[in-house]
């Protein structure tokens, strides 16, 4: 579950069921996990309930709740566990190798750290390359995050980097796979027109993730709950606790994928390389792609 004020500058509140209701991560942070009381307090078969945080509910105020199934039919693991300070592989329960996975250290002896991405749309050699997302910056190359490994369908490999593994650190992985039909994941290249890619996905997007991978940019997100017909304008950055923007990347939500229709270089700077992660509006077929 991952909720945002729309409204106002405000950090993300990140939960899950494998930490519980009260332990918070925010992806605009590198800071440990926190306990809170007051932020979301139970989930539900079909909904959730919240307290009284400004992260959740300030009066008055408009927010956004993302949410998904951990289930391997619906592409997507949690997986937590303890670092041990050398290259090492860790069990996951997708059934095939995952898209992209998003690590985070809940509790670190020493230096707080940030939020790692592995996805395949990065580059052809995706295994030594990471992005961070509580950051603007590009793509790193460096060989101790991944372990210069590749995830397969019951592992994926962490290497030495604190990011991903300090000795006695604890972190949290959020894992996912392309099901046909309700998830993609993959990259395209901007034309720096308002005349932008078209980018198929095989379903009609509720949510897409979008960043730069070859150059210093926001990620953004657009979804259809607060866009409920084209231009889709509003806008929120995980790396940024600031309040929903609708003035510089839009995007058209399509039956079959999506298409930039702005010329900002967020979305669609000319020549520049990006990532995705759509999840579809509403799942026609339910299976891991294969």
């Amino acid at each position: 579950m991952w909720i945002k004020n729309r409204g106002g500058a405000t950090s993300h509140a990140i939960y899950d069921t494998t930490r519980g209701t009260q332990a918070q991560l925010s992806s605009d942070t590198t800071g440990d996990e926190v306990t809170s009381s007051t932020g979301l307090t139970a989930f539900g078969s079909n909904g959730f309930t919240i307290g009284t945080s400004s992260l959740v509910n300030t009066s008055g105020t408009q927010y956004v709740a993302w949410a998904w199934d951990e289930a391997p039919i619906a592409g997507m693991d949690i997986v937590s566990y303890t670092g041990n300070g050398t290259n090492r592989t860790i069990a996951h329960n997708l059934g095939v190798a995952p898209k992209m996975i998003i690590v985070k250290a809940r509790v670190t002896a020493s230096t707080d750290q940030g939020w790692p991405v592995y996805h395949t749309g990065v580059a052809s050699d995706a295994e030594t390359d990471y992005l961070l997302l509580n950051s603007t910056a590009a793509a790193a190359d460096l060989n101790t995050v991944w372990n210069d490994t590749a995830p397969t369908s019951s592992v994926f490999s962490v290497g030495t980097n604190a990011l991903v593994n300090a000795n006695n650190d604890t972190y949290v992985a959020y894992l996912f796979a392309n099901v046909a039909g309700y998830s993609a994941f993959g990259s395209y290249t901007g034309n720096g027109s308002a005349d932008g890619p078209f980018v198929f996905t095989g379903f009609r997007p509720r949510y897409v993730l979008i960043k730069s991978s070859s150059n210093a940019e926001e990620w953004h997100v657009h979804d259809t709950a607060r866009d409920t017909y084209n231009l889709a304008i509003a806008d929120l950055y995980p790396n940024s606790s600031g309040a929903e923007v609708t003035t510089f990347n839009q995007l058209d939500i399509l039956s079959n994928g999506f298409k930039c229709r702005s010329s900002n270089t967020g979305t669609n700077g000319s020549g520049y390389t990006f990532i995705y992660a759509a999840f579809a509006e509403n799942a026609f077929k339910v299976a891991l792609a294969r």
